[in-house]
């Protein structure tokens, strides 16, 4: 194996499984994603959505025999469950407990490393950035990698990767005051010719019309910040612009080894890419995610 191959062990995600004959029919029912034609060996992306069409939980799932299986957040994992539970009254399907634990690889010989992974308990997602491994199986799975010549790097190399890549993550850019189209899930993790769900209607009159106020996009920060004072500036820090007007709000920020200081911030729609904005004491210029 390529000794450019890294693991990333992830203990912030968990996996729910689904099971019973009606687990599609129902995600249909309350999720964004078109899921009544998906078979076994299927994956997808999805949100749940609040009735104002705001973002609430963002998941993959993975279609298996009897069921499903859906990871996200460990942090959100229990709410999920528990959201999902409270509304099965009328379908065949039951909610098991979150299992925490999974796996990312990433480098050059990712695809290969993971290629001949396979059995009960392991779904293998393709990423931007990689390959996540989750399911209950997934942390031995990453072991055996490790055992045949990969490296084990630490979870900042993941988070590194995913604000690169310019991939969302719920709890830092997938909020409960975020809509769908502003963090650019429209299409991934959007149907937008199914039918009746939860924030539907939202979802629908806001691409229809364009009325989305910001877009999710990538700062490049001067390396010490404006006046010398190093360092990064922390998530959640509001934007503006060179003349003192509201930006947006920075998501997360890290300090790449390629790249520099980069972060992903929500950014109001009039603020063009090319445009100098501040956070604090620290400048940046707006620029399309993903980076290059």
């Amino acid at each position: 194996m390529s000794a450019l191959t890294s693991v990333v062990d992830r203990p912030d995600l968990a996996s729910v499984a689904l099971s019973g004959g009606d687990v599609l029919p129902y995600l249909h029912a309350v999720c964004t994603q078109h899921t009544l034609d998906l078979v076994p060996g299927d994956t997808t992306q999805a949100l749940l959505l609040s009735p104002k069409g705001k973002i609430e939980f963002a998941f993959r799932l993975a279609v298996l025999d009897g069921g499903a299986l859906l990871d996200t957040e460990a942090s959100a994992a229990p709410a999920l469950a528990e959201r999902l539970a409270r509304f099965v009254f009328r379908y065949d399907v039951a909610v098991g407990q979150p299992v925490a634990g999974a796996a990312t690889v990433l480098g050059p010989g990712a695809g290969d490393a993971v290629a001949g992974l396979a059995g009960p308990g392991l779904v293998v997602h393709r990423t931007p950035v990689g390959f996540d491994l989750v399911g209950p199986a997934a942390p031995a799975a990453a072991d055996g990698l490790v055992r045949a010549g990969a490296e084990r790097a630490p979870a900042e190399r993941w988070e590194l990767a995913r604000v690169a890549g310019g991939l969302p993550r719920a709890g830092h850019e997938l909020t409960d005051d975020v809509l769908a189209e502003e963090a650019g899930l429209l299409g991934s993790h959007v149907h937008l010719d199914k039918g009746c769900y939860p924030g539907q209607e939202t979802v629908a009159r806001v691409h229809n019309l364009g009325q989305v106020q910001r877009r999710l996009a990538g700062l490049r920060f001067e390396p010490s910040g404006n006046g010398g004072n190093g360092g990064l500036p922390a998530p959640r820090t509001d934007l503006v612009t060179d003349d003192g007007r509201r930006a947006g709000q920075l998501r997360s920020v890290v300090d790449h080894p390629d790249l520099g200081p980069i972060g992903l911030a929500y950014v109001r729609r009039v603020v063009d890419n090319g445009r100098l904005v501040r956070a604090g004491d620290h400048v940046a210029t707006v620029v399309d995610l993903p980076f290059s």
